[in-house]
C-alpha cells in the first residue's frame, strides 16, 4: 500500500538521509518481495534480487525531485524493478535462445533481436507481466500499420497470416518488419536508457508519462504547457531514437549522447 504522506515527504525533503531512510524503510520489503518472486526459478547468480533493488531505489532517490505523481511511487518502483530486471534477465536468455534463421535480418544483431523476440513470447507469468508493460511502451512509439505487424507477430502470426490480415502480399509484410526492427529492436531494449539519457528535463517527464500511457491532453495538463507542444516533443524524440537506433544498432545510447554533444 502507498504511503501517501510519507510519499510526499520524500519527494519534499531536502534532507537526503531522511529521504533515503523513508524509502527503504516504507517499500524495501515489498519491492524485494516482488523481485525475489520472479527470479525464483532464475539460474543465472549474475541476476540478484539484492542488486536489482539496490538500483530502483538508487534511481528513485537520484530522480525524486521530478516525480509528479508521488502517490504513484510504489508503483513506480516497482515498475523500475521489473524494466531492470528484464534487461538483466535478457541477457542471460540471449545466450542461450536464437530465433529461427528465417525470421532474422543480417541487418539486425542476432543476439539483440533473440532478445526482443523472448520480450515478446514470454510465457512465464510474473515475466510476462512485465514484459507486456514493455511492450505496451513500444506501441506507443509506432504508427497505426506498424503497430498492427508488432501486434501480430507477438501473437506468433506468420508473414501470410499478417498479410491477410492487413490486406497486403507477405512480401510487402516482410520488407515492412525489415525495416521496422531496424529502429524498433535496438530502441526496446534500450528504452530506459533512451529515456535517462534525454538532455530536457520536460522531454523526459513528456516520454516518461506517453510511455506510461498518458494521453496527450492529460500529459500538457500535468506539465503545463499546450498539447501540440506535447505531441510535438513525442515527434521529436521518437525521430531522434529511431535515428540513433540505425546509426549505432548496438548501443543507440550512444549515438544519441554524441550527437547532443555536437
Amino acid at each position: 500500500m502507498n504511503d501517501i504522506r510519507l510519499n510526499r515527504r520524500f519527494v519534499e525533503t531536502d534532507d537526503e538521509e531522511e529521504a533515503c531512510r523513508l524509502l527503504f524503510n516504507a517499500y524495501y520489503e515489498t519491492v524485494f518481495n516482488t523481485v525475489n518472486r520472479m527470479l525464483r526459478d532464475h539460474s543465472d547468480p549474475a541476476v540478484d534480487a539484492d542488486d536489482i533493488v539496490s538500483e530502483t531505489f538508487t534511481k528513485a532517490f537520484n530522480k525524486r525531485k521530478d516525480i509528479q505523481e508521488p502517490e504513484k511511487l510504489l508503483e513506480w518502483l516497482i515498475t523500475s524493478a521489473k524494466n531492470l530486471m528484464i534487461d538483466k534477465m535478457r541477457r542471460f536468455r540471449t545466450r542461450t535462445r536464437r530465433l529461427p534463421s528465417e525470421t532474422v535480418g543480417s541487418d539486425v544483431d542476432l543476439e539483440s533481436e533473440a532478445s526482443f523476440a523472448s520480450t515478446l513470447t514470454e510465457t512465464d507469468t510474473e515475466y510476462a507481466e512485465a514484459n507486456r508493460y514493455r511492450v505496451a511502451q513500444l506501441l506507443r512509439l509506432l504508427q497505426e500499420k506498424d503497430r498492427e505487424i508488432v501486434v501480430f507477430i507477438r501473437d506468433g502470426l506468420s508473414q501470410k497470416e499478417i498479410a491477410e490480415r492487413i490486406d497486403a502480399t507477405p512480401g510487402a509484410v516482410e520488407k515492412r518488419w525489415k525495416r521496422l526492427k531496424i529502429w524498433v529492436v535496438p530502441v526496446m531494449l534500450h528504452l530506459e536508457a533512451l529515456i535517462d539519457c534525454l538532455p530536457e528535463e520536460n522531454d523526459r517527464k513528456i516520454m516518461e508519462r506517453y510511455l506510461d500511457g498518458q494521453s496527450l491532453s492529460e500529459i500538457a495538463k500535468a506539465i503545463g504547457i499546450s498539447r501540440s507542444d506535447v505531441e510535438g516533443t513525442v515527434k521529436r524524440v521518437v525521430a531522434d531514437w529511431k535515428k540513433a537506433a540505425r546509426d549505432n544498432p548496438t548501443d543507440p545510447v550512444f549515438a544519441l549522447v554524441k550527437k547532443e554533444r555536437r
